[in-house]
C-alpha cells in the first residue's frame, strides 16, 4: 500500500487501537527502527514486531485487534431457558435460583451471574416471594367485591 493512501485512511480511522498500529507503520514506513518506533508509541519491540508481522501478512486489515470473545460459557443458553421455565411460579429469588442451579446441574455461579443471565438477558421480571396468609378464607375476592 502506497504512503499517501496509508496516511489517508490513518486519518479517518476511528478505532484508536487501529490507529497507533497504522502510525507505527508509517513511521516504520519512514526508516525508523522497530526500537526507535516502540519508544515513539509507547510498547514494546515485541508488539510493533506483532503489528508489522500482520501488516506484510494482511495489510490494513491485518492491524485490527484480534479478541475471541473471552471464556467460553459454563452453561449455554439454552440451558438458562430451561431453568428460567422450571423455576417459573415458584417464587424464587436470586439466591434460591443460585443454590438450584448449583444442587441441579452441578456448576456454581456467583450472585451476580446469576442476576444478570436471569434479570438482563432472559428478563425474568422482579417478584417478591412472600408466603400467604393461612386464615386467608378461599373466596376472599368475592367477599370483598360484595363489600
Amino acid at each position: 500500500m502506497p504512503r499517501e493512501e496509508l496516511e489517508s485512511r490513518c486519518r479517518k480511522e476511528r478505532d484508536g487501537r487501529v490507529k497507533e498500529r497504522a502510525l507505527a507503520i508509517l513511521r516504520l514506513y519512514d526508516g525508523t527502527t522497530e526500537e526507535e518506533t516502540a519508544k515513539a508509541v509507547a510498547r514494546c519491540e515485541k508488539s510493533v514486531r506483532n503489528w508489522l508481522k500482520r501488516w506484510n501478512e494482511r495489510g490494513y486489515d491485518g492491524l485490527a485487534p484480534e479478541f475471541d470473545g473471552g471464556p467460553k460459557p459454563r452453561m449455554d443458553s439454552g440451558e438458562w431457558d430451561k431453568i428460567v421455565k422450571e423455576i417459573e411460579g415458584r417464587g424464587m429469588t436470586i439466591r434460591d435460583v443460585e443454590v438450584y442451579v448449583k444442587d441441579t446441574r452441578g456448576v456454581h455461579y456467583a450472585y451476580k451471574t446469576v442476576w444478570e443471565v436471569l434479570r438482563k438477558e432472559k428478563k425474568v421480571r422482579y417478584g417478591k416471594a412472600y408466603k400467604e396468609n393461612a386464615k386467608r378464607p378461599p373466596n376472599a375476592e368475592e367477599i370483598l367485591k360484595k363489600v
